[in-house]
């Protein structure tokens, strides 16, 4: 039986009791909202939805911002003060920042990988055709010449003298990278803080060009800032097309990304293939395709991707070519040169479980069919059909 005072004392423990769990219920739930970002850059768009508790739109705008125009200040061909376009113009060595470094060491793996095909001392290559930041018309060459054809003729053969030429200044044998990337310790490079690189050459022909890889790494800059400074998990950033993508949508569901097709019937080649649930797997996915930028010349179509190994437009039988795999900068770099190269070039590459990545490739076979190889990684990641999709 209780006493007077072991009745107090319940009756404190249970009042406590009580308190506690009444203020645990009062207590306001995280409420997670999403937001949108969007704006231009590098001669294209940027997209950004992340899921966050609190709002920082604010805060990640400036940041972007200031990230966009570093990048830019770097590596932008069309921008005649980068970093990237005065050591285009120098013929000695030439002191380049993190950005530079970043994408000329990853440009190196993955051109000793791809046996050449993707290259950005291709610069004065893509000028010569017509593309790019530089293009060179050759409208003005044999004016005298009445015969329409004629002339697209030898404009063409003219190009491809040049071509030939130009290939001697083209190739990382002609760049020398070194600075403290070469003479730090390994516990140095681990930290990545680097400040005394360069880029030496000797002559002012040989350039590079990052475009075939710079809106993917711009889409990793962003997305890594997004997680490791804010702590942000959840989040799609796309720029150009070259997309970034962890964790989920405001839904708990994985982020969907379409796969366009090149449908040569349908104008601009628009149509959807499939789409993918962006997963642990793989975050990031880049697609590249010769269907949209081209020159026409004559009766002849010039297409962008051009080959570094033969100083002329790809000849490939590839349409379009989508990557996935862990960073969008090797995804960028991987599609561009799958572009030039051939099916039985690619797909030692992509099964051989290099860089873990996964490929959607749809090209042409010798009868001229519209045919779709898929890695057999990628097979049962694919969405068919396509399933109807709110952002």
């Amino acid at each position: 039986m209780l006493n007077k005072t072991h009745k107090v004392i319940l009756f404190a423990l249970l009042f406590l009791g009580f308190f506690l769990c009444s203020c645990e219920n009062k207590k306001p739930k995280t409420e997670f909202k999403r937001y949108d970002l969007s704006g231009h850059t590098q001669g294209t768009t940027f997209n950004i939805v992340y899921v966050d508790s609190t709002n920082k739109l604010a805060l990640i705008k400036h940041k972007v911002d200031s990230i966009l125009k570093a990048i830019d200040n770097s590596v932008s061909t069309y921008n005649e003060n980068s970093l990237v376009s005065k050591l285009n113009q120098s013929d000695s060595c030439f002191l380049i920042d993190n950005h530079i470094l970043s994408l000329f060491l990853l440009s190196d793996e993955i051109n000793s990988i791809t046996d050449g095909a993707f290259d950005p001392s291709v610069k004065p290559l893509v000028n010569l055709w017509g593309f790019g930041a530089n293009p060179i018309k050759l409208n003005d060459l044999f004016i005298n010449v009445s015969d329409s054809l004629k002339k697209d003729s030898l404009v063409c053969n003219y190009r491809d003298s040049l071509s030939y030429d130009l290939t001697d200044f083209v190739g990382f044998e002609y760049l020398l990278l070194n600075g403290d990337i070469v003479y730090n310790s390994f516990e140095d490079m681990l930290k990545g803080d680097f400040t005394d690189n360069f880029i030496c050459k000797d002559d002012s022909i040989i350039q590079l060009t990052f475009d075939g890889i710079a809106q993917g790494y711009t889409a990793d800059v962003i997305g890594d800032y997004l997680n490791f400074e804010l702590g942000i998990g959840n989040y799609i950033v796309e720029v150009g097309g070259e997309i970034v993508a962890q964790g989920y949508r405001i839904d708990r569901k994985p982020w969907l990304v379409q796969i366009e097709h090149p449908n040569t019937e349908l104008d601009g080649g628009q149509d959807e293939l499939a789409r993918v649930r962006m997963d642990t797997n793989f975050r990031a996915i880049a697609v590249s395709g010769n269907y949209r930028k081209f020159i026409q010349e004559g009766d002849k179509r010039i297409v962008h991707s051009i080959d570094p190994r033969t100083g002329s437009p790809s000849n490939s039988n590839i349409l379009s070519a989508t990557v996935l795999t862990d960073e969008a900068a090797m995804a960028d770099a991987y599609a561009t040169a799958f572009m030039i190269m051939r099916l039985e070039e690619i797909i030692p590459i992509v099964e051989g479980g290099i860089h873990n990545l996964y490929a959607l490739i749809v090209y042409k076979d010798a009868q001229g069919n519209l045919e779709t190889y898929v890695s057999t990684n990628l097979e049962d990641k694919l969405l068919y059909p396509v399933p109807p999709q709110k952002d």
